[in-house]
């Protein structure tokens, strides 16, 4: 076995942050698979003008205080060690993963893993990244993005863990007795309302089992977020799903393997598609989740090949 370690910056482990989940998960997957992985808090750099440093330093300050006041919390059933502060710079035996929102190389890392869970950009809208990093997908996320001297992965790194004890149909009501509508923004956020809201219950920021008990009485729940599990999760509960599209991208790009897009409509029109497609969500996300594990297998093979180089 290589003698490498990885080490990934990840938020505090909460069952509603997907992004938080999967990063968690990695770590997992990687140790189980016999490799030495570790998790560290995540963090973000800032960019300092000569003009400008009072931001990045609050940012500091704000960022300490924060850490010494809330609990860092892991996965009970997870084999995520974490290390609290990471001696800097790291030397060449770490590996270092940043989700992609991360500004620059706050560890100092001889060897960067920037891995797409959201487009580059897309939360902070600025991106700094470096050459001789390795660059992988979680989706198509990245697809166009494109880093001299850096390597992108020719497979994604997708990642899954799901709550099927919170999404399936126990005590779930029959069509004929649903009614309303369920929606969620999270990272669609800004776009135009486009549903009735009068009999309408927004989901963000809610437990899985609120969420759950939602899901299992509406007729329809949509999605702002082309992007969040919940659209399947209410498949899984019995309700109809729809995402609004994103302007500019449509079904096909959105998702290419049409097998992604069971059960969901992108957009109204394509109610007829979900609903046939809908009974096969729960084996499809089966299927993905056991599949994460060759799929970090595949991805730890490659990345310790590149930066054996």
């Amino acid at each position: 076995m290589n003698n490498k370690k990885f080490l990934i910056l990840a938020p505090s482990f909460r069952p509603d942050n997907g992004g938080g989940i999967v990063l968690h998960r990695l770590c997992a997957l990687l140790n189980e698979l016999g490799y030495e992985a570790y998790i560290t808090r995540f963090f973000n750099g800032s960019p300092v003008y000569s003009n400008d440093f009072v931001a990045p330093l609050f940012e500091i300050v704000a960022r300490s205080l924060w850490n010494f006041i809330t609990p860092f919390k892991l996965h009970a059933g997870w084999r995520t060690p974490i290390i609290k502060n990471p001696k800097l710079p790291l030397g060449s035996e770490w590996i270092v993963i940043y989700p992609e929102l991360v500004f620059g190389n706050p560890l100092k890392a001889q060897c960067v893993v920037r891995w797409w869970l959201h487009q580059p950009g897309f939360h902070t809208g600025r991106v700094f990244y470096g050459s001789g990093e390795y660059h992988v997908d979680f989706n198509s996320f990245g697809q166009d993005f494109c880093y001299p001297g850096s390597k992108k992965a020719s497979m994604p790194l997708n990642v899954l863990a799901f709550p099927f004890e919170y999404y399936n149909l126990q005590n779930a009501l029959p069509v004929a007795q649903r009614t309303g509508t369920a929606y969620c923004l999270r990272k669609g956020k800004g776009k135009a309302l486009v549903h009735d809201l009068s009999d309408s219950v927004l989901i963000d920021g809610k437990s899985h089992a609120k969420v759950a008990a939602i899901l299992k009485r509406v007729k329809t729940f949509i999605s702002y977020d082309a992007y969040t599990a919940y659209s399947s999760f209410a498949v899984l509960c019995g309700a109809a799903s729809v995402v609004i599209p994103d302007t500019g991208l449509d079904k096909h790009a959105w998702y290419p393997d049409p097998a992604d897009r069971y059960g969901v409509a992108y957009g109204f029109e394509d109610m007829e598609w979900a609903s046939e497609t809908a009974p096969r969500v729960f084996d499809r996300m089966m299927q993905k989740e056991s599949d994460s594990l060759k799929s970090v297998s595949f991805f730890a093979e490659d990345v310790l090949q590149y930066f054996e180089k």
